[in-house]
């Protein structure tokens, strides 16, 4: 049986969530007899492309996957060249935004600042597939759109070692609608620094530099930072996320507040628990037992005691990473990316 041809599309760098994925995919591929590539009508990073294989303009793969975040990567041109090689039944797009919902705000954030902006996206997913895909937990309320959680686990990586604890609290990720979180979570460690001495960042925009065109999603307050004694560090190396994130006793779950109120799940859930870390559950993440199980209860920050929950969950920090690691295994069977390649496949 020939290999499968599958190409993603989407704007890929080096320290973005998606990208992170695709290296995933990628591995996955070869486990289950599938040619998975990124392609060339996207943006794709120098980093990028010395690690993962690139299929150019002219590749004609069984599967076009389409990613769109932030922002409409693709021109005109390279809409109609897709359009033109590759059939419409072969092509399907992941909206990982929420972009093809109907305009909904959530905590001073919003999928859509106008319904232009809802009309432009919608009409723009429309043209270019039948078949929407999004990462949703909840009730889906929107037609053409199917459920697909796009990120998962690398299952690539067999062994898990212990890693040497440089942080007691760690966060990494860059600032993307996260200001709000980190702020939070700084003040409530205030009153017990004394048992959580080393807190950093590791990730972008977190020390007062914007992104022009979207400076609300990427503003800080690095004055901030420095009074309460919060390192900062440069992106995690390409595909070696969960390594970083196990430089940390404990690593917070943090949620974009428009992908929180549609339920949608993010790659930061499924890193941290492959990292040898403890994740800490932010109370407003209402849908954590709906992808984790019931035991991520005991990880669960209050709002009210979220200081005292820390603490709790350090005493019994053994325990605590016996839970992680049991969602590990059930992560392993149920989220591997070779799974959510299966799942790709009943679209051809």
């Amino acid at each position: 049986m020939s290999e499968i041809k599958i190409a993603f599309v989407g704007n890929y760098q080096y320290n973005c969530g998606s990208s992170n994925a695709l290296l995933g995919y990628v591995r996955a591929g070869k486990a289950i007899n599938c040619d998975v590539r990124v392609s060339d009508f996207g943006h794709v990073d120098k980093i990028i492309r010395k690690t993962i294989p690139v299929a150019d303009k002219t590749w004609r793969p069984d599967l076009l996957v389409i990613v769109y975040e932030s922002y409409p990567f693709l021109s005109e041109a390279e809409i109609g060249r897709i359009c033109s090689s590759t059939p419409r039944s072969k092509r399907i797009l992941i909206d990982p935004d929420g972009k093809y919902c109907q305009p909904i705000s959530h905590s001073g954030d919003t999928n859509h600042s106008t319904n232009e902006s809802y009309k432009y996206w919608k009409d723009l997913y429309d043209l270019l597939s039948d078949t929407i895909l999004q990462p949703f937990l909840g009730e889906n309320k929107t037609k053409k759109v199917y459920q697909f959680l796009y990120f998962g686990v690398d299952n690539s990586v067999s062994d898990f070692p212990e890693r040497q604890k440089n942080f007691d609290l760690l966060y990494v990720g860059n600032n993307w609608y996260r200001w709000h979180d980190i702020k939070w979570i700084v003040e409530v460690v205030a009153s017990i620094r004394s048992r959580l001495k080393k807190v950093a960042l590791i990730g972008q925009y977190w020390l007062g530099d914007v992104m022009d065109e979207f400076k609300e999603a990427t503003y800080s307050d690095p004055d901030f930072l420095r009074r309460n004694k919060i390192e900062v560090f440069e992106p995690a190396p390409y595909g070696q996320v969960e390594e970083a994130m196990g430089s940390g006793l404990l690593n917070p779950i943090f949620i974009r507040p428009i992908l929180n109120k549609l339920e949608f799940v993010t790659p930061r859930m499924f890193e941290t628990i492959m990292a040898d870390s403890v994740p800490l559950i932010p109370y407003y993440f209402n849908y954590a037992k709906n992808l984790f199980g019931d035991e991520i209860k005991k990880l669960i920050l209050s709002c009210e005691h979220a200081s005292g929950d820390i603490l709790r969950i350090l005493d019994n920090y053994d325990q605590n990473r016996n839970i992680v690691r049991n969602i590990r295994r059930v992560f392993m069977k149920k989220h591997s990316y070779e799974q959510r390649l299966k799942q790709l496949l009943q679209y051809i």
